[in-house]
């Protein structure tokens, strides 16, 4: 005989609580700083010369002195970047393709875009790629993250008040493969529904 599922609202009103309030957080203290880089470097001129500078975009010849693709989460792509001889700098390379680090070969000089003293673009030979300190990836990341605590922190507030009710989510003879079918398209919806999100409310800030 399956045990019997006890609701617990206190629980899952705390969890919804830990999620929504991390999800404000988020949106309260940093949001609005990534989304003020994002607007600053799609509205900053081209610099008048090849030389990097303060206010303004610049497209600095570099040479590629090396690349890897490191160990670790994702197994990151470098690059090695040297200007006019000076020191090198490692740069990380975001994104989900890698055009410009498949194709350039070290000794090769690549176009490197410079905004606010940092590589956020690359190209060569009509390719280009990101880096990650592209300011419209990190937005666009820490946006889908808020949208997924909301979520994520609606889901649980819905099981908070079922639960203050007496209820559960699921019937107590549900049978575990049921449940986990429910439980998949749960987290499949909870994905779609934080992709629309997503995409309205970065429709919304940056139109």
């Amino acid at each position: 005989m399956a045990a019997e599922h006890k609701p617990r609202p206190v629980l899952s009103a705390t969890i919804a609580g830990v999620l929504l309030l991390v999800g404000l957080a988020l949106a309260a203290l940093l949001l609005p700083g990534e989304l003020e880089k994002r607007r600053a470097y799609d509205s900053a001129p081209s610099c008048p010369t090849a030389e990097p500078a303060p206010g303004c975009r610049s497209q600095t010849p570099v040479t590629l002195t090396d690349k890897e693709r490191r160990k670790g989460k994702g197994r990151p792509h470098y690059m090695l970047l040297s200007r006019d001889g000076r020191s090198s700098q490692w740069v990380r390379m975001g994104g989900g393709s890698h055009p410009v680090f498949d194709t350039a070969q070290p000794g090769d000089t690549v176009t490197a875009t410079y905004w606010d003293g940092r590589i956020v673009e690359v190209a060569f030979q009509g390719r280009r790629e990101i880096s990650a300190q592209e300011p419209g990836r990190r937005f666009a990341g820490f946006l889908f993250l808020t949208s997924l605590l909301f979520v994520a922190g609606g889901f649980a507030a819905v099981a908070a008040a079922r639960h203050s009710t007496g209820r559960t989510l699921l019937k107590p003879d549900t049978k575990p493969l049921a449940a986990m079918g429910i439980g998949a398209s749960a987290l499949v919806g909870g994905l779609v529904v934080t992709a629309l999100a997503t995409g309205a409310l970065n429709a919304l800030l940056t139109g």
